[in-house]
């Protein structure tokens, strides 16, 4: 196994299986598994807010998790972190392997729909989340688009692969960089 990695950060659009990809690489390698989307789920299902409405969660929450995410990707060891802007945050941490994940937008989309395990959402729901996704990362950091392949060592469309198939690529990728 690698000892250059550490750390893990699984990145990518709603519905491209990151959640998925990020809970098979911790089980497969024994690791923690630490996902920001289940925090920021909570805090809205707690507080009443549609989970399209990311504006509507306050800026201390959002700059508390991604300190926290950036603080334990820097100072521990075993943890695959899920996180849309995590990738962006490691960009300068040799120590955390990166990966991102794409999809087609309407295969991610009826994967979305289709959840049963979430919650529900419609199609405009969908495109508002992700509209409001990419407007807060630049209202909170920065102009950069946080999914620029060059932030990553790997990139994996998910399109047509399965989730075996995207777990062993990228434990191959992990074990062999």
């Amino acid at each position: 196994m690698s000892n250059k990695y550490k750390n893990i950060i699984v990145c990518g659009d709603m519905g491209t299986g990151t959640s998925t990809l990020a809970n098979g690489l911790a089980k497969r390698l024994g690791w923690e598994h630490i996902a920001a989307g289940d925090i920021f789920r909570e805090y809205q299902k707690n507080n009443r807010i549609p989970l399209w409405n990311t504006a509507a969660i306050p800026k201390e929450l959002d700059n508390r998790v991604d300190e926290e995410f950036f603080r334990r990707m820097k100072n521990s060891k075993h943890i695959v972190f899920d996180s849309h802007y995590g990738g962006w945050f490691a960009r300068d941490l040799d120590s955390v392997f990166r990966i991102l994940l794409t999809a087609d937008k309407e295969v991610s989309a009826k994967r979305i729909i289709e959840r049963q395990h979430t919650h529900q959402e419609t199609s405009k729901e969908i495109v508002k989340r992700r509209n409001e996704l990419r407007a807060k990362f630049k209202k909170l950091y920065s102009d950069d688009n946080y999914e620029d392949p060059k932030y990553f060592h790997l990139v994996i469309d998910t399109t047509h692969t399965g989730v075996e198939e995207t777990i062993n690529k990228s434990i191959e990728a992990f074990e062999n960089l």
